[in-house]
């Protein structure tokens, strides 16, 4: 017998693969958090250590919405996103010698087609994705320091180590809330099953 009660405004078919791994989601969150403030309090590095810092931001930011492309009804626009941040996080942890200027650049297109990729897709899902105003806020600043790193490409590494610490550390604070809501619903949904 199942003794599962519904959640009004979730459904069965995305939220329910996460509930039981709502850890795995929160564990993901927290490493985002960890890379932002390292990348936050240490820009001073080498370029080459700043774009492997980057590259290693990026990809996490890509695990990091593969992990949660089953909250979605449709999944294919966290999958899109998944592939933009893999692709720019390869692209400058890849790249030989690259300059501040490249690094800036790279980052920066990838922040602001993200974004506005994240954006598009929260207003076209909004009745379905919970959370919608947080999704919103992420691409939303996502498109703010693509620009950013876009318009002023000659920046320093401290601005560049600044502006994506700040944008990885908010993805991992969204990404550990969405784990504990996760885990919520799991304890509501799920009695006597140890969470």
């Amino acid at each position: 017998m199942n003794t599962n009660r519904p959640i009004a405004g979730f459904s069965e078919t995305w939220v329910t693969p996460l509930l039981r791994r709502w850890w795995s989601v929160v564990a993901v969150g927290v490493a985002l958090v960890v890379l932002g403030v390292v990348l936050l309090l240490n820009p001073f590095d080498a370029v080459r250590t700043l774009a492997v810092l980057v590259a290693l931001g990026l990809v996490m930011a890509a695990g990091d919405e593969l992990a949660q492309a089953q909250r979605h009804e449709v999944a294919w626009p966290s999958y899109v996103l998944a592939g933009i941040w893999f692709v720019t996080g390869v692209w400058a942890l890849l790249w030989p010698g690259v300059t501040p200027w490249v690094l800036a650049v790279t980052v920066g297109v990838g922040l602001l087609v993200g974004g506005l990729a994240e954006v598009v897709f929260a207003l076209r899902y909004r009745r379905q994705l919970p959370m919608v105003g947080v999704w919103l806020l992420d691409g939303a600043l996502s498109v703010v320091l693509g620009i950013a790193a876009l318009t002023w490409p000659g920046a320093t590494i401290v601005a560049l180590a600044f502006l994506l610490g700040l944008r990885v550390l908010f993805r991992g604070i969204a990404g550990v809330m969405f784990g504990l809501a996760l885990r919520q619903v799991n304890a509501m949904t799920s009695p006597g099953v140890p969470t």
